[in-house]
């Protein structure tokens, strides 16, 4: 399986799970965006001059379904030149071509925007449901489990070749 870590909140935690990675000589995959570049630059360059390979998680960690917003490809090409930009102007290095949309959006403009700008979006087979809190929105509540009981019900689900997210 693949392990890929979506820095979206804060940096809170990244330090130990960099250990943790080290300590297993483990390799995975960092999708930083915008909003998490501005907010943790500090982090930003750790991520960079780490053994991980850092994609893009576009310029703003939005819905990308909201009707509000009209997102053509245009609206998305302009989302991932942006955060090559932040990533360069912070670290001074390239971010990879990976990139997935935020809560893994997929439509034909995201995908027609992939092509473009040559990158490759990273998808997933498998939510974790890490990013479900208990005092999230109505709803969404009733999904939360433990830790131990998300591993256990993870394990269950992956298969060979499974992406799996994980939310710093």
């Amino acid at each position: 399986i693949a392990l890929v870590f979506n820095a979206v909140d804060n940096d809170e935690g990244l330090g130990d799970v960099l250990n943790v990675l080290a300590d297993y000589n483990l390799r995975t995959t960092f999708f930083v965006g915008g909003d998490f570049i501005r907010h943790n630059p500090d982090s930003v360059r750790m991520l960079a001059d780490s053994v991980h390979e850092i994609g893009s998680l576009f310029y703003t960690h939005m819905d990308m379904t909201d009707y509000r917003y009209r997102i053509d490809t245009n609206f998305v090409v302009r989302g991932l030149g942006r955060n090559e930009d932040e990533f360069f102007n912070t670290t001074g290095t390239e971010v990879s071509t990976f990139w997935h949309a935020p809560w893994y959006v997929v439509s034909p403009p995201v995908l027609e925007a992939s092509q473009r700008m040559n990158y490759l979006y990273v998808g997933r087979d498998v939510d974790p449901l890490d990013w479900v809190t208990l005092n999230g929105p109505r709803g969404t509540r009733d999904l939360y489990k433990t830790s131990s009981t998300l591993v256990e019900q993870l394990l269950g689900d992956v298969r060979p070749g499974s992406i799996v997210p994980i939310r710093v």
